[in-house]
């Protein structure tokens, strides 16, 4: 019978465990340096899009409901270089042009894509011809993306708890049994 309760007991611990902290599996993501296959991956994920006539990078921005900004600032970046900023008209379509291929950044308030630009002879088959920032939908995100050394120590003393209380609750099961099991003289 102890041994019932004790397995119930690591199985309660781990389930609060997992409730606190779902995310754990993040950790070694967070803290290790990335393989090229991740790298790789990371790159594929990249929307190609190809400019129009006179090297122009266009597209729309709106909120997630879809309802297009009318007047939102627009800030393009190539690596840390910042190349230019517009805003959207009334049908949330923003410009820029004179562009060559390459890696670009296009951000709208704390939301930014990245895209892979194309020259219109050299775009894949599969390339858009229009960017889409969806406010929020690639911004900051309130989830465990970047662990912190305390709660990886919260985490390693919950463990450590649960697994002390599921020890001393089948210790004291033992002795109650063997105290039980002492006859009862009168």
């Amino acid at each position: 019978m102890s041994g019932i309760r004790f397995v119930k007991s690591i199985a309660v611990s781990l389930a609060a465990l997992g409730t606190a902290l779902p995310n754990t599996h993040l950790l070694a993501d967070a803290s290790s340096e990335k393989t090229t296959a991740t790298k790789e991956a990371e790159v594929t994920r990249i929307p190609d899009l190809a400019l129009t006539d006179g090297g122009t990078l266009s597209g729309r921005v709106c909120d997630q409901s879809g309802k297009v900004l009318d007047g939102a600032k627009v800030i393009l970046k190539q690596g840390k270089k910042e190349l230019g900023n517009t805003g959207t008209d009334k049908d949330g379509v923003f410009s820029f042009k004179g562009l060559k291929g390459g890696v670009y950044q296009v951000s709208s308030g704390n939301t930014e894509g990245v895209f892979r630009v194309w020259t219109k002879k050299t775009a894949p088959p599969a390339a858009k011809e229009h960017a889409l920032l969806v406010m929020g939908e690639n911004g900051a995100r309130g989830q465990f993306g970047s662990v912190q050394a305390s709660t990886v120590l919260l985490g390693a003393g919950i463990i450590a708890a649960g697994v002390v209380g599921a020890v001393a609750i089948s210790k004291v099961d033992s002795l109650n049994s063997k105290v039980n099991a002492i006859p009862v003289s009168q």
